[in-house]
């Protein structure tokens, strides 16, 4: 089989590869025929300039990386017996999914329902680290939530917990055009983390604070502001992966008694995987939409490569890539 892939050879390097391969299946493995998988930009920019977090990896340089592919089964191994050849999928390997073939074990692969479009369905992950965050703050019907980074976490953030019954909902993004989206999605509020005026205002509106405050931002102003945004007693959600140090305000944590809670989605496997089928679901009943990707899908090739991964490395905005191996057509 001729293999195609994102190869990384060393850090912030990023080049096309393609060789021969004969796909060595264990018992529980299955290999799927690749359509599209997702550059997940704040994780794949950790791990591109350096190797230093690739410890929830388990590797270093050189690797193929990514970890959201959709596509078909193409070969089970023989101890599979959930899946069949033909079977429309998405594959959750730690590493690998930048590929047009992608080897995984069945636990996980998940079934995509047939009314959900490929390139919808491999936004999964991202849309699995919103939901298990929401599940994590034990969000409940009612409660009120500020959501802060209004990237694709943020997105689908809001539209779980719009479906479970979240009121009212704050969004918040230094961008206007990102204020402006929540707020066509349904937000209640969407508000710059920088007009301090309408902040307090709008806090005091609601109570003093929310229920929850869900950081997706991962950036140390933001990761404070979400203890400003709870109100006592409340509960604040770090769901972004970061190794710089940070700077937190404890007094307003101590003061207020609030609940803080990590949010690495590798520590309680049952609930990820609950995630990624509660995520589909929602796609398929309508309750979710995913991200807008019609004019960022690319097809692999060594420019596209490099230049794609230079503007993740730079912080560059990009707006939901995916990469295309196979024509639609083609299993």
């Amino acid at each position: 089989m001729r293999k195609k892939s994102v190869y990384w050879p060393k850090a912030q390097v990023a080049q096309y590869l393609e060789n021969d391969v004969t796909p060595k299946l264990n018992p529980n493995d299955i290999l799927i025929s690749n359509h599209y998988s997702l550059i997940s930009q704040s994780s794949e920019r950790e791990w591109f300039k350096d190797d230093t977090s690739h410890i929830v990896l388990g590797t270093t340089f050189p690797f193929i990386p990514g970890y959201s592919s959709a596509g078909y089964v193409l070969q089970v191994g023989n101890n599979v017996t959930q899946f069949k050849p033909g079977d429309k999928v998405i594959g959750a390997p730690v590493t690998g999914a930048h590929s047009n073939l992608v080897m995984v074990p069945e636990e996980d692969v998940y079934n995509v329902p047939e009314n959900v479009k490929l390139d919808d369905a491999v936004f999964y992950n991202l849309g699995m680290t919103a939901i298990y965050s929401l599940h994590v703050a034990n969000l409940k019907f009612g409660q009120s939530l500020a959501i802060i980074g209004y990237g694709v976490v943020g997105k689908i953030a809001l539209q779980a917990a719009q479906a479970s019954g979240a009121h009212p909902i704050i969004v918040m993004d230094i961008a206007a055009e990102q204020r402006q989206a929540a707020l066509n999605q349904g937000a209640d509020y969407a508000l710059d983390p920088n007009d301090e005026d309408t902040l307090n205002h709008v806090l005091k509106a609601i109570g003093g604070g929310v229920d929850i405050a869900l950081d997706v931002s991962g950036s140390p102003q933001d990761i404070n502001q979400s203890l400003t945004l709870a109100k006592p007693f409340g509960t604040v959600v770090w769901c972004t992966a970061t190794n710089t140090p940070q700077k937190i305000d404890y007094g307003t944590l101590f003061i207020k008694c609030l609940t803080i809670k990590g949010d690495f989605v590798n520590t309680n496997m049952p609930l990820q995987r609950q995630s990624i089928r509660e995520f589909l679901w929602l796609l398929s009943s309508g309750k979710l939409v995913a991200p807008d990707h019609s004019d960022t899908i690319y097809t692999p090739a060594g420019e596209t490569i490099t230049t794609l991964y230079q503007h993740v490395l730079h912080h560059d905005p990009l707006k939901n890539p995916l990469f295309k191996w196979r024509d639609n057509t083609e299993h």
